[in-house]
């Protein structure tokens, strides 16, 4: 049944076999498939069967710990998040290619993907709408990825973001609900200008309030002013400008970020993706959709973007600034000081290399150091990326307030001690019932990596799960900024081929809780399914962290 069920999700995923339940079975089919548990460890499940092995019950039991409340308590501590600051004082956790449900350039593509990204605190997605022979369709331009109507993905975006109150406050409420906090909608528009009015109404008619247009104006704050509290409830659309010496050359329409070209691909024997019909480039911008963006004209930078200023006129108000992450990366780590104060002023949006075609990541510490808001991630897989992307936001409403410059740059010796007692109830790995394990554990930072790990120790597994005791300890002494993450990893080692990752927990240093704490271990899909370790962590010294 089991192997059933993952062959029929593999098949859709590679867009092989459509699914014919209803829209909430494709949801929970996706949801199943590419969701990730990383909040067991901020909100440990009430009345869950939890496992421990016996050497775990008893070092527990020699250290007076009460069991019961320990798999009550949280492991990670995230902090509320103030929603009345200026949107540009944020990270905001961000999706690309949100459509795809698998690899780009193969990709199948799904509205239900859009649902599935907001339901996991997404608060920026990606849209690529293209004119077809059968209206907008949304793809990933002249490649083998499979398309999916226009207005079916507005509308299951629609019906995600949920209306809010801006008079609701922290307080009050904790963090609200995910689905209210203000989604950002970045457009990738390759429909020709005279079309796009056709767009403009499919999204009007999907959104309506929800909608942030140019009239709204009157009852806002200025666009570099206005909070999350103040868009509760709201769809902020990202529409890109040109610049006039660039829209005046009707042949030098810049070219799609990095989406490969398969110029030699006959797309009419390829009847899954209706036939596009504009040509691969960017549009020129319509009026009608341009109000619509009104709050974020997003326009891809000339070099020397990041110490310049961009007055309102001649360009637009409330510009944010997209930026391949190539270009962003070749100016560090000598402009960093540039790209902190850039971000200051502007939202800006990097989005991964076109050179990507598996849909790897771009490196989100590197991203946030520099003070970029919208670091565009693919969460088609439980990368390394994707595990600090969870370590960041898991347990907010998608935004987290971005340090001051001061201690984005600046750094704490701090000490930190840990000890590892043992893993309880870890899944048997296909053909191995004995086998020697160890975990690793990684200090993740952007000026690198150090690790530690224990010894190798054998066991055998028992119903289907294994146990391991190490009862290790560590010290490390480094200097810690706000971008300090720690990473276990439990392998098991084999002397002859490469060591396989069988669990993994990622999360900030500044958020781990003092004590023994049972933490919640994922597998390399991201989730949980029976591991724990027993461990404790502490942060000492001058400079010791704060949640």
């Amino acid at each position: 049944m089991l192997a059933s069920t993952i062959a029929s999700v593999s098949e859709w995923l590679r867009g092989t076999r459509m699914p014919v339940g209803s829209r909430h079975d494709d949801i929970q089919l996706l949801s199943e498939h590419l969701g990730v548990d990383t909040e067991l460890n901020i909100n440990p499940p009430v009345g869950y069967s939890v496992r421990l092995s016996p050497e775990v019950l008893a070092f527990l039991a020699d250290e007076s710990v009460d069991t019961f409340e320990l798999l009550q308590q949280a492991a990670v501590h995230v902090p509320l998040v103030d929603d009345t600051l200026p949107l540009r004082n944020y990270f905001i956790s961000s999706s690309h290619n949100t459509y795809l449900v698998s690899w780009q350039i193969f990709g199948r593509a799904s509205a239900e993907a859009y649902t599935h990204v907001l339901s996991r605190n997404a608060r920026c997605i990606e849209i690529d709408v293209w004119s077809s022979s059968k209206g907008p369709i949304v793809t990933h331009g002249y490649t083998l990825s499979r398309s999916v109507p226009f207005s079916s993905v507005c509308e299951a975006i629609g019906a995600a973001v949920t209306a809010g109150s801006k008079e609701d406050t922290p307080s009050d409420v904790g963090n609200g609900n995910v689905n209210d906090w203000p989604v950002f909608v970045s457009l990738e528009c390759h429909v020709p200008v005279e079309k796009q009015d056709e767009i403009v109404e499919i999204m009007k008619k999907a959104w309506g309030r929800k909608l942030v247009t140019k009239a709204d104006t009157a009852s806002l704050p200025p666009g570099d002013m206005v909070s999350p509290r103040d868009l509760k409830g709201r769809i902020v659309l990202m529409v890109e400008y040109y610049p006039d010496d660039i829209r005046s050359d009707t042949s030098g329409m810049a070219p799609s970020c990095g989406t490969p070209i398969l110029s030699d691909y006959d797309h009419s024997s390829y009847d899954a993706n209706p036939q596009l019909v504009s040509p691969h480039r960017h549009a020129k911008i319509a009026e009608s959709l341009a109000d619509l963006g009104f709050y974020a004209r997003s326009m891809k930078p000339d070099k020397g973007w990041e110490h310049t200023d961009f007055p309102d006129p001649p360009y637009p108000p409330n510009l944010m600034l997209n930026v391949d992450e190539t270009s962003i990366v070749s100016l560090m780590p000598q402009k960093l000081s540039d790209l902190v104060i850039s971000a200051e002023c502007y939202l800006r949006r990097v989005y991964p290399s076109g050179l990507r075609l598996n849909s790897s990541n771009l490196d989100p510490l590197k991203e946030w150091q520099n003070g970029t808001q919208i670091a565009c991630l693919n969460w088609q897989h439980y990368d390394e990326e994707m595990q600090l992307n969870e370590g960041l936001f898991a347990g907010t409403m998608g935004y987290v307030v971005k340090p001051s410059q001061e201690l984005t740059q600046g750094s704490r010796n701090i000490h930190f001690t840990g000890e590892i007692i043992g893993v309880s109830s870890l899944p048997l790995p296909e053909r191995h019932e004995t086998f020697s394990a160890y975990i690793s554990v990684e200090l993740l930072q952007v000026t690198g990596k150090q690790s530690w790990r224990t010894a190798k120790v054998e066991s055998s597994g028992v119903g289907g799960v294994i146990d391991f005791t190490w009862r290790e300890s560590f010290k490390w002494q480094f200097n810690a900024d706000e971008f300090t993450f720690l990473r276990l990893r439990v392998y098991r080692s084999d002397e002859f081929g490469p060591h396989e990752c069988l669990a993994i927990f990622c999360g900030r240093i500044s958020q781990l809780q003092p004590g023994w704490k049972i933490i919640r271990l994922l597998n390399t899909k991201g989730k949980h399914v029976g591991a724990t370790v027993l461990c404790r962590f502490a942060v000492t010294g001058p400079g010791a962290l704060e949640a």
